[in-house]
Formats: structure tokens, C-alpha cells, sequence
């Protein structure tokens, strides 16, 4: 148990950190770029969530599961290359929304330029492959730090305020984060490891349900909410939910941090599944008890420092999320834990309904209650999915 603390702990400390440094990024964004234009900037990145979620296809969690059961080079190497195979897809598809896509008319050349970032985001979760199977959360923080770190850095010493630059400085932060980063694991990877077929193969038969999972699931995590916003109440109205969208998901990471922390020992086939499943339980909920005041009391005074007197409406979504974030942290728990039982198929068929049901409760709520409906629909799909999650966790 110790161990997993240590690992969370340090990059729960490394994510304060990033965490820290991605909201005054933010401050400073939504101050330079203005509610309208931090609004295309938030629809931008939400829809291209999507198509990152289509390079990584699952391969991600997969690689980790399967490089911590054997020969780990060889499976980084193959894992290497379906990756930038299905980079190579993602990206076509990303250039067929830019082009034909109505939300991008007028941002076009913006969006281009962040697609752009998909190869760089594909080596990135790469490295995080080698990192995470060779748990060296340290440097895994590191680099989590660096990333957004440079991000910050380029605003300040490049100014402009124009999105293409933005756009420009993000890939700059990334690839340099990532130097660094490899520059560290290079000696882990042995590079003339030969293309396996078969392994090849069968890491994609692995990791298909688990990435059409990951794919529905970043429909209805941001981009479905993001485009019924704006097509029922503008692009404002975007940014006000996306900055409060900003902050909940940098809640949730801390729960993701635990699980990737236990995901490599709970796939390994011992009996220890319960034991450490009860104990990344109860770290959860210790780390909810202490959270949730803080973050409900703290919400007017973080949306001021964030966003300024134009985001008020974004205080009252962000404690509606509140709720999302406390069943989303039972869902990281109960979601990696089928994972690592290979039940990705059934994550598959969990994610598909609440597609449907976010999708429909979206359809429904934000003409009705306006950005609010969208808060409350998150939480009533974390919901259902948890429902779900716990019955195919007893099964």
C-alpha cells in the first residue's frame, strides 16, 4: 500500500505542480484571447480530443498491461509502431473535420495548426508507455511538469495574442518536453527489437474495444457538450463552460494518477486484485472527504483568479461537477480494474449507452437549462456508467 502512496504522492505533488502552472496558463489565456476567442480555443482542443483518442486507440493502457507481463521491449517497439499507424489515420480524419466541419468555419488555419500535434501527443503517450510500465513515476512527473511549464515560458517571452500562435507555442512546449523525456528513457527501449506481426496483431485485437471505449468516451467528455453549446447559445457560452470543464478535470486527475499508479500490479496475475483494489478504494475516498469542501467553498474565488468578472456563470457549473467528480473517481477505480481483468469489450458497450444517453440528455438540458444542463448531464452519465461498471465488475 505504501508503495502506491508514494507513487500517487509524488505525482499528485508533480500534478499540483502542472495543475498550478495549467491554471495560471489559463488566467493568462482567457485574459489575452477574451471570452470569444478562449471559446474557439476550448472548441478546438475538445474536438481534437476526438481524434486523439483515435491515434491512441486504446494502445496506451494495453501496452502498459501487456509490457508489464513480458518481454517489455518488445512489446514497446511494436506498440511503437500500430501507434503511429493509427497516428497516421487520426490525422486524416482531423483533416477531414477541419476542412468539412462547420464549428471550425473561421478557425480553419487554428485547428490545422493544433492538428499538428497529434504525432507529438502520439510519442508522448508513447514515453508514458515506458515510463509507466517501468514505474518511474518520478520522471513521468517530470515531464508532466515540463510540458505545460513551457507552455507558460513561451506566452510570457513570445507575446501575441493571436490563436495561430497559441497554437504555435503548444506544439513548441511539447516537443521540447519530449526531448527530454526520451533523452531519459532511450537506454529502456532496446531499439532493434524486430516488427513482430503476430504481437502486432494481437495488441490491436487487444486494444480496439478498449480505444472505440476511449473514443466514445471523448465524444461525450467534452466535444458533444462543446458543440450543442455552441450551436444552441454561442461561442461564448463555450468558453464559460470550458473553463469550469478546465477545473474539473484537473480534479480528476489525481484519481487517474492513483489508478496508473496500481493498473501494472493489478494486471499482473497474482492473488493480490482484492487487497490492492480495497486499498486504492480507500485512498480515493480519503482523498474525496478532504476535496470536495474545499473545492465547493473555494469555486468563486478560483473562477475569479481564472477567468475574471465575464466567467461568474461558470461558478455555479463547476459545483454542479462537483457530483461528476465524486462518482468519477469510484469510475477510474472500478473502469481500470475491468481493464486489467481484460474486460475492455464490456467498457466498450458501457461507453456506447452512455453515449446515447449523454447525448440525448445534452439534446434535452442545454436548450432548457442552458450551460448548466450540460454540468448536470455530466453528472448523470458518470452516474449511469458507474452503475454499469459495478455491475460488470460483479459478474
Amino acid at each position: 500500500m505504501w508503495t502506491f502512496i508514494k507513487d500517487t504522492g509524488l505525482q499528485i505533488g508533480g500534478k499540483i505542480i502542472s495543475i498550478s502552472i495549467a491554471l495560471v496558463t489559463t488566467a493568462v489565456l482567457t485574459r489575452k484571447l477574451g471570452s470569444q476567442t478562449y471559446g474557439n480555443f476550448s472548441l478546438i482542443g475538445s474536438i481534437l480530443l476526438l481524434v486523439d483518442a483515435i491515434a491512441d486507440l486504446g494502445t496506451r493502457t494495453i501496452g502498459v498491461r501487456e509490457a508489464s507481463k513480458k518481454e517489455a521491449s518488445k512489446v514497446f517497439i511494436n506498440i511503437f509502431y500500430l501507434r503511429t499507424f493509427l497516428s497516421l489515420i487520426a490525422f486524416i480524419v482531423g483533416l477531414f473535420l477541419v476542412v468539412f466541419y462547420g464549428a471550425f468555419e473561421g478557425v480553419r488555419l487554428e485547428a490545422l495548426i493544433s492538428l499538428l500535434m497529434l504525432y507529438l501527443t502520439s510519442w508522448a503517450g508513447n514515453l508514458e508507455i515506458v515510463l509507466q510500465t517501468k514505474l518511474r513515476f518520478d520522471w513521468k512527473t517530470i515531464v508532466d511538469i515540463l510540458f505545460p511549464l513551457f507552455f507558460l515560458i513561451s506566452l510570457f517571452l513570445g507575446g501575441g495574442s493571436s490563436l495561430k500562435i497559441i497554437f504555435v507555442y503548444y506544439l513548441i512546449a511539447r516537443l521540447l518536453s519530449l526531448i527530454i523525456g526520451w533523452w531519459k528513457v532511450r537506454k529502456w527501449v532496446d531499439w532493434k527489437q524486430k516488427f513482430d506481426k503476430k504481437l502486432l496483431i494481437k495488441l490491436l485485437r487487444e486494444s480496439w474495444p478498449m480505444g472505440l471505449f476511449l473514443i466514445v468516451s471523448a465524444s461525450y467528455d467534452k466535444a458533444i457538450d462543446s458543440t450543442m453549446i455552441r450551436h444552441f447559445l454561442g461561442v461564448e457560452q463555450v468558453a464559460w463552460y470550458a473553463l469550469a470543464y478546465k477545473v474539473y478535470g484537473s480534479l480528476v486527475m489525481p484519481a487517474y494518477f492513483l489508478m496508473t499508479s496500481v493498473f501494472p500490479v493489478l494486471s499482473r496475475k497474482n492473488n493480490r486484485y482484492q487487497k490492492v483494489y480495497k486499498q486504492a478504494l480507500l485512498i480515493l475516498l480519503l482523498m474525496l472527504v478532504v476535496g470536495v469542501p474545499l473545492i465547493y467553498y473555494l469555486a468563486p474565488i478560483a473562477i475569479d483568479i481564472l477567468g475574471g468578472s465575464d466567467f461568474g456563470a461558470s461558478i455555479r457549473v463547476l459545483r454542479i461537477l462537483i457530483l461528476a467528480l465524486v462518482i468519477s473517481y469510484i469510475n477510474h477505480l472500478n473502469g481500470f480494474g475491468l481493464i486489467s481483468r481484460g474486460k475492455q469489450r464490456q467498457m466498450l458497450k458501457i461507453s456506447v449507452m452512455a453515449l446515447v444517453v449523454n447525448m440525448a440528455l445534452n439534446w434535452w438540458t442545454i436548450p432548457l437549462l442552458g450551460i448548466d444542463g450540460a454540468g448536470w448531464t455530466t453528472v448523470a452519465t458518470e452516474a449511469f456508467s458507474g452503475v454499469l461498471m459495478w455491475k460488470a465488475g460483479r459478474s
